[in-house]
Parts: C-alpha cells; sequence; structure tokens
C-alpha cells in the first residue's frame, strides 16, 4: 500500500475520531446542563388536604418550574379548581404551599408565589426553533411516584394555530396527563416551550403542543404588571376555516355577546368581525392577539360586516 494512501486513510480515521469525540462532549455538556434543570422543575398538585392527608376533591396533578426566584409558572388548568393556595413538591420531596398571584384563563398560564429557594431557569428564544430540533421535557407524568421523568423528541411543527386562540409548537415528545406545565428544553438546557396539551382526537399519537418560550415571557411579564386582557365578551360560530384549518377565513361570525359586553346592544348575532384597531381578524388567534395589544383604557374601533355592508363601531373608552 503505497504512503499516499495510508495517509489518507490515518486522516479519515483521525477525523471520525475527533468528530465522535466532539459529538460526545457536546451530548455530556447537555446532560450536564439539563442536570442542573432539574431542582427548578415542580409537581403540582391539588384536592389533597397534605397536613390531613385526606381527599377533599378530585385530585389534579400537574408539572410547572420555576422561571424566577420565588415565582413558578405552570397551566391554569392545573390550579383552576384549588383555592388561592396550591400544593407543590419539589424535586427532593419537599412539600410547599403555593399561592396564586396572577392568571390568563384564555392563555392557560398561572403564576404561583413560594416561600422557598428554589433555583430558577431561563428562556431561549422560541423565534429560534427549527423543525427537527431536539427537545426535552421533564415533567410528572399520572402520578408523584413519577415526578422528574425524563422524555426526549423533537419539535414536530412551527406557529400552529388550529387549537384553541394561542400559536404553538408541536411536538412528537412522549406527553401524559400530568407532563402539562412542564418546560421543554433545548440542548442548551434553556426553555423553549411550555406544554399545554395533548390532542387523543381520532386516536391520535405523538401530537403535543406548548406555548412558545417567547409568548410565555410576553404573557409572564403582563400578569407581572397587572394587566388584563381585554375580554368583549363575544362567543363566536365556528366555520369550516376554523375547524379544518382550510384558508380563506374572512373573519369571525358572531353567535352571542355577553349581557355585560361593551359591545352588548351594538353587535348583533350574525355580524362578521373583521377587524379591530386597524388589525384584520381571520381567526381567533387574531382576534386573541389584537386583544392582548389593547388595555381596558384604550378605545375601540370594530369593523363588521352586516347584511354585507362594512359599518364601523366606535367605542370611546374612559382614562
Amino acid at each position: 500500500m503505497e504512503k499516499k494512501q495510508i495517509y489518507c486513510i490515518v486522516k479519515k480515521l483521525l477525523i471520525l475520531i475527533i468528530s465522535l469525540f466532539l459529538i460526545l462532549l457536546l451530548c455530556a455538556c447537555s446532560e450536564k446542563k439539563l442536570d442542573n434543570a432539574y431542582p427548578s422543575v415542580v409537581t403540582i398538585i391539588n384536592g389533597v388536604d397534605i397536613d390531613k392527608g385526606i381527599l377533599t376533591s378530585d385530585v389534579i396533578v400537574g408539572t410547572g418550574f420555576c422561571y424566577k426566584p420565588n415565582r413558578i409558572v405552570t397551566n391554569y388548568h392545573n390550579i383552576k379548581n384549588s383555592d388561592q393556595n396550591t400544593n407543590i413538591i419539589t424535586h427532593d420531596d419537599i412539600v410547599l404551599s403555593a399561592k396564586l398571584i396572577a392568571k390568563d384563563e384564555q392563555s392557560d398560564i398561572a403564576l404561583l408565589e413560594i416561600d422557598a429557594d428554589i433555583p430558577h431557569i431561563s428562556f431561549a428564544d422560541s423565534d429560534k426553533c427549527s423543525i427537527g430540533q431536539k427537545i426535552m421535557s421533564i415533567s410528572t407524568p399520572i402520578s408523584t411516584f413519577l415526578k422528574g421523568t425524563y422524555s426526549e423528541g423533537l419539535i414536530s411543527n412551527l406557529n400552529i394555530i388550529g387549537f384553541g386562540t394561542q400559536r404553538l409548537l408541536q411536538t412528537n415528545i412522549n406527553l401524559s396527563p400530568g407532563c402539562s406545565g412542564g418546560p421543554l428544553f433545548d440542548s442548551s438546557g434553556q426553555v423553549v416551550g411550555m406544554v399545554t396539551f395533548k390532542s387523543t382526537e381520532f386516536g391520535a399519537e405523538g401530537l403535543g403542543f406548548a406555548i412558545p418560550s417567547n409568548r410565555l415571557k410576553k404573557i409572564i411579564d403582563r400578569l407581572e404588571q397587572g394587566v388584563e386582557t381585554l375580554n368583549l365578551g363575544i362567543t363566536f360560530q365556528s366555520d369550516i376555516y376554523q375547524k379544518f384549518g382550510i384558508p380563506g377565513a374572512k373573519g369571525l361570525l358572531v353567535q352571542d355577546i355577553d349581557d355585560g359586553s361593551l359591545l352588548y346592544g351594538k353587535l348583533q348575532e350574525g355580524d362578521l368581525l373583521i377587524e379591530i384597531n386597524g388589525i384584520a381578524i381571520h381567526n381567533l388567534i387574531e382576534y386573541t392577539e389584537a386583544l392582548e395589544q389593547l388595555s381596558y383604557n384604550h378605545d375601540l374601533d370594530i369593523t363588521i360586516k352586516r347584511s354585507n355592508k362594512e359599518q364601523t363601531i366606535f367605542i370611546k373608552r374612559e382614562e
């Protein structure tokens, strides 16, 4: 064998060895960073009087995580049936009482306060996420016996708008009841999203959804400042565009208006809402995002179609 051939073989082997070493090093670093995140993840449990050791209602198990000193974020549905105090269990089996300090029912987010020193984890920029990106989760599926369960998978899709009132990340990570409120981590150990639900419609598997970290941060900031999302008290009819995700939606069809709504007596069933303060509305997500940009003292310009004619409803708000 010529020296040139031997040199080429040795060079390829060295490149392969170095590549394998770098991959193992990156994996070890990722594992270490995720190890550091474990203490930040907590179990949420309601329906239990821990002091007395009795059940007080249907038990709800969920997950949450510490995002800043003494603060936990989780899904609102994990704590909605509790009173102002919620039980949490840390990774090292310490039981704490957490006080509800803010909630956004529409976005399904709740903020809790604890009197304990739990490490907090930082957020990644979810706008930089990509389809096929590896992610990991830590959560409490089904039972507190399973707290700290690790799962991994991929980001399956981005900017999903067909479920609920907010844009979501889609993942194929294995999710079970109790995983909601748990963080999704990137390879650096930062949070890219918070698990919110799993779809089992039509027997589907591997359809998990999470609130992206950038949206989560915005909602947390708003809640901590005491700013509530404006609620116009309108119920909309579902149509084929909303139900099946077919492009072409031209607004939201009004079905009902609450008695206490700002628009009560001004909107009618069958009106097509197409614009709020200059923002075009095609679906519930755009409707929600438009309201999130408004505070309770904003004037409102609502554009509708009634009997195929456009009309504008102006609401003057008090400062």
